[in-house]
């Protein structure tokens, strides 16, 4: 409850500032603000149910204040002004009065004045009418209501519709400033794994690399994983390069340039530089152990906030520490120190505990694929050292044929560190060419593959594509007991179930039916799924033989290759980023309003372009879900994304839009160019355009919210 009032608090006071702009300045130009509201009062009816169009409201001096049924934005309603067009000669009317009665309308009205003095004004309107009706000249008998937002010069009328902006850009510096007082929590940008084969492996990141600098922005050691180079990524797509400072060490710092990789699942298109954020070494209060691996069936057990300390007797600090060792002891069973949590709540560390975790075998399912030639050679690897070249297929180790592509990498586990002959075919070469190389122990998991993957062999430093046509079955594997065949083409997967009680959401996918292909969902990413895999769970396969499609399900079975993956699941690292000083946090609440500003500006090029997606765009629900996620971070880390939301209402609300405030901007910059308002008809229809426009964005991208979030 706490979260959802403080998002419920944040995100109506970002709303109730820009309206107070416009009503503080109203008021000190002379304009009565008849209602100050935040969210819409609409009357809705569903059918015989009428719901009330305001949660509540109160009378204060000549202003109703209230909150609407609506809660999409605010408004003030000053005399003369109306945003409905079907109210505008109404509204235009309302404000005439006899000439000469002006002076008796100034200042403030209260309790029975006001009452009365809107009857005179009504009476007054109807009189005004009346004489345009009958063809007498109105202007000589009516004027405006001095007190009216029409009545005010074009500057005045400027600084009350540009006010509610300025106010959010305030606000905006404000709650930056507050946040890095108090101390904003945020995950470095801290390279903690590089994805084989990916972008970021192709130029050479490594682990432990801090991006100081994205693009053209600042440097900074406190760039945000989750916000700051994710919204990079997705500004750049794959049209263009990001360019990055990055830091080695304390001294070291070299610049790359590297383009995204667009991976297209069910419609969605996913940007990746195969960059995974660094990981600290505790485990998850909610799940230490993932169910399944080995980790989850160690006694004693894992429990929720313990902190690896040691492996096998070795002190390590962080998670790529972890990975390396486990990497090397994949076929050993390991023993884990770890740090309880403190029960008593005083004390900073609890006690220690050793716990024995078992070697994870590798699944397989008996099938032999077709593999590729090296697509990528990691900079300064072992392999690049010994004259691997791109398009090379591997053939045989040490005179060994290289029988499944998919063991390569385990098959070289006993030869680490010593020197090993390769034959490969090299283009058109009739003949194999010998290759000498050393392969070393890698720093992470092999046959760990995510979206994308190749085929990796980390201790050579290379990867290559495996094509999911069958070149031969292994005998008595579950494959041959289903009738797959040599040539046959997995062309779709799809994971399911035994246990009817299990959710559809629980499963790979989701239980739907995925196609393969060798750029997206590839036959190392579907093996690295197969060891995920629990006893109820099955796959299917759908294949092409000779232009018949047929399906297979099978369970996959248990070997004696072993896979480094032990099931424990870690936290991602933290930092916290706090000002000493107020007046440092006020320059990092400019630098941060500054960023955002920009970001939102970025956004907007992109999708003008056609560079960003407009599905991307998140609307209302997205806004809460967020907010949401940041308020249970901390109240900085909200304050930070209300900073955020209010450069982003401040530039959206500034568009020439009619019906915004750049739009009535637009319509005054006109009429102080011209020296007379622009027609009312022709703002009354260019108002209409930009109602529907806005309408049809809001019920976009809510509909958008609606798919991200539910389906």
């Amino acid at each position: 409850m706490w979260i959802i009032g403080s998002v419920a608090c944040g995100l109506g006071f970002v709303i109730f500032v820009h309206e107070l702009g416009h009503f503080l300045v109203a008021k000190m130009c002379g304009v009565k603000c008849e209602k100050f509201y935040i969210g819409f009062d609409v009357p809705i009816k569903l059918g015989p149910i009428k719901l009330p169009s305001r949660l509540g409201r109160f009378q204060w001096g000549e202003t109703e204040y209230g909150v609407g049924i609506i809660p999409l934005g605010g408004y003030v309603k000053m005399l003369g002004q109306d945003d409905d067009p079907r109210a505008a000669q109404a509204e235009a009317d309302r404000i005439k009065i006899r000439k000469g009665d002006a002076a008796d309308r100034d200042g403030a009205a209260t309790g029975e004045e006001t009452a009365d003095r809107d009857a005179v004004s009504q009476s007054e309107s109807t009189a005004a009418a009346s004489v345009a009706a009958t063809g007498g000249d109105a202007d000589d008998e009516f004027e405006l209501d001095p007190r009216s937002f029409p009545a005010k010069t074009v500057p005045q009328r400027m600084a009350i519709i540009s006010a509610g902006v300025i106010m959010n850009l305030i606000f905006a510096v404000i709650f930056a400033t507050f946040a890095f007082r108090s101390g904003v929590s945020y995950k470095p940008c801290e390279v903690g794994e590089v994805v084989p084969g990916s972008p970021a492996w192709v130029i050479g990141l490594r682990p432990r690399d801090l991006i100081v600098q994205l693009g053209n922005g600042k440097p900074s050691d406190h760039l945000r994983f989750d916000w700051d180079l994710r919204n990079a990524v997705h500004m750049v797509g794959q049209t263009d390069e990001l360019s990055m400072l990055v830091r080695r060490g304390k001294y070291q710092e070299e610049s790359f340039a590297l383009r995204p990789v667009i991976h297209k699942v069910a419609g969605e298109e996913f940007p990746m530089l195969g960059i995974a954020q660094a990981a600290r070494p505790n485990l998850s209060d909610l799940m230490p152990a993932i169910e399944g691996y080995p980790a989850s069936q160690a006694t004693p057990a894992f429990e929720g906030g313990d902190r690896v300390v040691a492996i096998d007797g070795q002190s390590v600090q962080d998670g790529y520490q972890i990975r390396s060792l486990l990497a090397r002891l994949s076929d050993k069973a390991v023993k884990i120190t770890v740090e309880r949590k403190s029960k008593d709540g005083e004390t900073k560390t609890g006690p220690r505990a050793d716990i024995i975790v078992q070697p994870n075998h590798i699944k397989r399912l008996g099938l032999v694929m077709t593999p590729g030639g090296i697509s990528g050679i990691y900079p300064g690897s072992p392999g690049e050292q010994a004259g691997f070249e791109m398009g090379d297929v591997l053939l045989a180790v040490n005179g060994q044929p290289i029988v499944d592509p998919m063991s390569l990498a385990t098959q070289l586990i006993p030869l680490w560190g010593t020197e090993v002959e390769f034959q490969v075919r090299r283009g058109e070469a009739s003949e194999p060419i010998a290759v000498k190389a050393t392969p070393l122990p890698p720093n992470s998991f092999e046959n760990d593959f995510s979206l994308g993957s190749p085929m990796a062999v980390r201790s050579l430093g290379i990867v290559f594509p495996v094509d999911p046509t069958v070149v031969a079955v292994t005998a008595s594997s579950v494959a041959e007991e289903q009738g797959v065949e040599p040539g046959d083409k997995v062309t779709a997967v799809q994971f399911s179930s035994t246990d009817v009680t299990k959710d559809l959401e629980e499963l790979i996918f989701s239980g739907e039916e995925i196609p393969l292909d060798t750029k997206t969902i590839t036959w190392p990413f579907i093996y690295a799924k197969l060891q995920e895999m629990s006893e109820d769970v099955r796959i299917k396969l759908t294949m092409d033989r000779n232009g018949m499609r047929r399906s297979v399900t099978m369970q996959p079975a248990v070997t004696d290759e072993f896979f480094a993956e032990r099931g424990l699941a870690f936290t991602r690292k933290k930092a916290t980023h706090k000002a000493k000083t107020w007046g440092a946090a006020v320059g990092l609440g400019f630098r941060q309003t500054k960023e955002d500003l920009g970001r939102v500006g970025a956004v907007l090029k992109g999708l003008s372009t056609g560079g960003i997606s407009p599905k991307k765009l998140g609307g209302p629900l997205s806004i809460a879900t967020v907010a949401g996620l940041e308020a249970s971070e901390s109240v900085s880390r909200l304050l930070i994304f209300l900073t955020l939301l209010s450069a982003n209402l401040a530039i959206i609300n500034f568009l020439p839009i009619p019906a915004l405030d750049g739009g009535h901007m637009m319509f005054l910059t006109v009429e102080w160019v011209r020296g007379k308002p622009v027609d009312e008809r022709l703002q009354m229809t260019l108002t209409l355009v930009g109602v529907a426009c806005l309408l049809g964005l809001m019920l976009f991208v809510s509909g958008m919210d609606i798919r991200r979030l539910f389906f």
